[in-house]
């Protein structure tokens, strides 16, 4: 495997100078799966307009066809996602393998599933590539191993997949998807081993082409180096807008092409017999034809994998079931069972236990959804599965009473503080209540134990642990409170992580790794319940003008498209690097981490990282008020370096000028993630975009900073 020398993006004004799409017709964002592994000019034998390789006529032995645009794939992909929703039970998560030759189509059809199931995408080279070019300790082995001749060792690319893949909670609910992996039978044998059984595919699509076409795929393909987008002379023609900007892998040549082919049949071959013999579902698609119909046939097959799941926990549940009703009647034990079992016991002589009851414990089971509540926020203006109209209508609703970037920043700061009375714990305000909670409170505060009603400077309280001298002593009262609302319904069970975070007052702001100690510690899922602030880190990734290096402001922006299998606010824009902020790390060390991870950025860039200050809000949720830090950073990127998104966790990275940013949030403000629009208005502000002259810039400037770190003062 090799690594992608990056190409000048000095080519870029044209582009970014062209007018934008409207809200109906987002621009297409494409994933980095299909960047090229080694970029240069086109050889002498293939341009734009002819491929470096024409199949004879006699050995073509399929239809014409030519593929869709990336608007058209996006399209079929979301309406297969709606028939899926609307037809069909609860899909479980799945991992899925999809394998195949070199220009076998993984890079297209892999988006598209991803973006029909929800479903996290990952690509091996890709993990790999972001792990060399962020310098870690296992991106060096893998550099050096390619540097030597040498394939990537089986055991380093199973454990960056078992790390960076897995341990992202909020892809469980939905599954993976692995693209090109396994790619020999070393790794398909590993993956159907006992430590590594959350890798083990519950099914494998293998998409096949003749080898003719392959050859005319791989010698004509080039790549728009800007977005990843793969084009061809014949079956994809590249738009005349973008040709200044394709280039072509050098070692696409027919000798290589032809080595490749033949290692993967022999390769294939091995890794369908460890499957076969291991008994996981593996189908072959012809990918010959329409990527469209490719698709319609793999999604087919992914539901009957799905079903297949879900019947099978179905099963099980039902039989647990009967089994104990029946030890109801007959007695606990196997014999007993095995004698009477048959006639049941007395749920089911009544009719109470069936197949559907039993399907419906079958998918709740095996759909574990878990949020990360760090990212919790603003309602997003549309569901990822909601009529687009809908959405469109309350968003004009709202925008007809105030300009785009006020909407943006005030839907944010919504709440009413008559509503709510301070958190304290030891005289120190660390949150607020609603009168809610403390009505749901009323036992805990008879008892004064773990909490009681207070007067802080003359205004209702609720203070915290009103007997407890130490944090130690305050954090098991609040246990015992936080249980007691978990058993009552008031905190959802489902929302509870068993993680304690820190709890310091309010005026202390962020603590870091050797500050002052926290006044206690509480169940991070309860946080919000008592108003208790969060925070989070936003890094904005720029670049300058290359068509006029003097001007010393920033020009365009990185922006993310967060991956539809997100739990949070999938499919919206997002900065360049964001996430929340967990105990334990500083706001650098967080920074640092998210950066080589989110955008496999290398030391040097990530060492340019520079703090700009904070955003602050605060507004009404429905468990609570919810109160945000949000600490923002800058970092000038070099011209030929575009972030790399290695782990699923973005689905693109594209570059807006920061004029079209601004337009956007203006005139699209449902494809941005919420706080991420503070962000940019944030960013657009402090680089002299906006101006006192600017339409509501007193309001929209003070907003961005409304919480503060006293109280409602």
């Amino acid at each position: 495997m090799l690594v992608a020398p990056l190409v000048t993006l000095s080519f870029l004004s044209p582009w970014l100078a062209t007018s934008r799409p409207p809200l109906r017709t987002p621009p297409p964002l494409l994933s980095e799966t299909d960047r090229p592994a080694v970029d240069a000019a086109p050889a002498a034998d293939r341009s734009a307009d002819v491929s470096g390789y024409r199949v004879p006529p006699e050995r073509v032995t399929w239809a014409p066809f030519t593929y869709a645009s990336p608007q058209e794939r996006r399209s079929h992909a979301l309406r297969r996602r709606q028939h899926i929703s609307t037809t069909l039970p609860p899909m479980p998560p799945l991992v899925l393998m999809v394998i195949g030759g070199p220009s076998s189509g993984k890079g297209t059809i892999v988006p598209m599933l991803a973006q029909a199931l929800r479903a996290r995408a990952v690509s091996v080279g890709n993990l790999l590539r972001g792990e060399i070019r962020a310098a870690r300790p296992r991106g060096l082995a893998a550099a050096a191993a390619m540097a030597r001749g040498e394939l990537v060792p089986d055991a380093l690319t199973l454990e960056l997949l078992h790390e960076r893949v897995l341990s992202f909670a909020d892809a469980a609910h939905v599954g993976w998807i692995f693209d090109g992996f396994p790619r020999v039978a070393s790794q398909a044998a590993a993956v159907l081993a006992p430590e590594y059984a959350r890798l083990r595919p519950d099914g494998v699509i293998l998409l096949e082409r003749p080898a003719e076409l392959i050859k005319e795929f791989a010698l004509g393909r080039c790549t728009d180096s800007l977005t990843g987008q793969t084009y061809h002379p014949t079956y994809a023609p590249p738009p005349d807008e973008l040709r200044g900007r394709l280039v072509w892998r050098v070692d696409d040549t027919q000798e290589v092409v032809e080595r490749r082919l033949a290692e993967h049949e022999a390769a294939v071959r091995a890794v369908r017999a460890e499957f076969d013999a291991a008994g996981v579902p593996l189908r072959a698609f012809d990918n010959a034809r329409s990527e469209l119909h490719t698709f319609d046939e793999v999604v087919a097959f992914v539901e009957e994998l799905g079903m297949l799941k879900l019947a099978a926990q179905r099963d099980a549940i039902l039989a647990r079931w009967l089994r104990e009703d029946a030890d109801v009647s007959w007695g606990v034990g196997s014999s007993a069972f095995e004698g009477y079992g048959s006639f049941g016991g007395p749920q089911l002589q009544d009719g109470l236990l069936n197949r559907a009851e039993a399907l419906v414990a079958a998918a709740a089971n095996l759909e574990a959804k878990v949020s990360d509540e760090r990212e919790a926020d603003v309602e997003a203006f549309c569901e990822m599965d909601e009529e687009e109209g809908a959405c469109l209508v309350r968003y004009e609703e709202e925008a007809a009473e105030s300009c785009g970037l006020l909407l943006a920043v005030r839907r944010c700061n919504e709440y009413d503080p008559a509503k709510y009375r301070p958190v304290v714990v030891d005289e120190a305000v660390v949150g607020w209540v609603s009168e809610e909670m403390v009505e749901h409170l009323a036992p805990q505060v008879a008892l004064g134990t773990s909490c009681e009603l207070a007067l802080l400077k003359g205004r209702p309280a609720l203070r915290l642990a009103p007997d407890a001298t130490s944090a130690a002593s305050r954090t098991r009262a609040v246990a015992e409170l936080v249980a007691e609302l978990v058993a009552d319904g008031v905190v959802p069970a489902g929302k509870v992580r068993h993680e304690l975070q820190d709890v310091h007052a309010i005026s202390d702001g962020f603590v870091a790794p050797g500050g002052p100690p926290p006044l206690l510690q509480m169940e991070r899922a309860a946080m919000i319940h008592f108003g208790i602030p969060s925070y989070g880190v936003h890094v904005n990734g720029y670049i300058r003008n290359p068509d006029n290096p003097a001007d010393p402001r920033p020009w365009a922006v990185w922006v993310g498209k967060r991956a539809a299998s997100k739990n949070t606010y999938p499919g919206l824009l997002d900065q360049m690097v964001a996430g929340g902020q967990p105990t334990g790390l500083s706001f650098m060390e967080n920074v640092r981490k998210e950066c080589e991870e989110e955008a496999s950025l290398p030391p040097a860039v990530v060492d340019a990282v520079r703090a700009t200050g904070v955003i602050s809000y605060r507004y009404s949720a429905r468990r609570g008020l919810s109160s945000k830090v949000l600490a923002t950073f800058d970092v000038e990127m070099p011209a030929k370096l575009p972030p790399i998104c290695a782990d699923g966790e973005v689905e693109e990275f594209k570059l807006m000028t920061v004029e079209q940013m601004l337009t956007s949030i203006r005139e699209e403000l449902p494809l941005w993630k919420p706080n991420s629009a503070l962000v940019a208005v944030d960013f657009a502000l402090r680089h002299g975009y906006l101006s006192p002259d600017s339409p509501s810039f007193v309001e929209v400037a003070h907003l961005l900073r409304a919480a503060g770190f006293r109280g409602f003062e």
